[in-house]
């Protein structure tokens, strides 16, 4: 059995993570350096699963956050698994998670997303907006609120309030 106690390093990986979050990054070169921090978090993340560090339904969640803010079709779907790991052991906001990974996914493989996850930020008008394509049209009509995903307009509205 796997130990019950949260890899604490991951724990600091995934605030730091969550920090970097909280700003909108308007210029490349501060773009540039979030992208640089997030290859080294994964690359620490990765090291921890490799010596399976990575246990509890908390790590899980944690490893995917950051696995999802790398830049392959790979990691997004590690970080899918790990996020659908987490939720099937009873973690609630892995649920979101492993909608928002299989949409990352889908979308860096050409595909559209189907959950409507995935916004972006447009630097004209400074604002967030749907990346596009979306496919939402073999959805459960439940699924979305199973998975805890708040409908496009509500995002909208959370993601552009962050902005100053």
């Amino acid at each position: 059995m796997p130990p019950e106690t949260d890899n604490l390093r991951l724990e600091e990986l995934y605030e730091a993570d969550q920090k970097d979050r909280a700003a909108v990054f308007a210029s490349a070169a501060a773009l540039q350096e979030l992208k640089h921090r997030d290859g080294m978090r994964k690359t620490l993340v990765l090291e921890m699963i490799s010596q399976d560090g990575i246990n509890t339904p908390n790590d899980l969640y944690r490893a995917a956050v950051i696995l999802l803010h790398a830049s392959e079709p790979k990691d997004f779907l590690a970080a899918h698994r790990l996020a659908a790991t987490a939720a099937i052991g009873g973690h609630r906001p892995a649920r979101w998670l492993a909608a928002a990974s299989l949409d990352r996914f889908l979308m860096s493989v050409g595909m559209p997303q189907v959950y409507g996850t995935q916004f972006e930020h447009n630097v004209e008008d400074n604002k967030y907006q749907l990346r596009l394509p979306i496919d939402d049209s073999s959805l459960l009509h439940w699924e979305k609120k199973f998975y805890a995903v708040p409908p496009v307009a509500e995002r909208l509205k959370q993601l552009n309030g962050r902005i100053h």
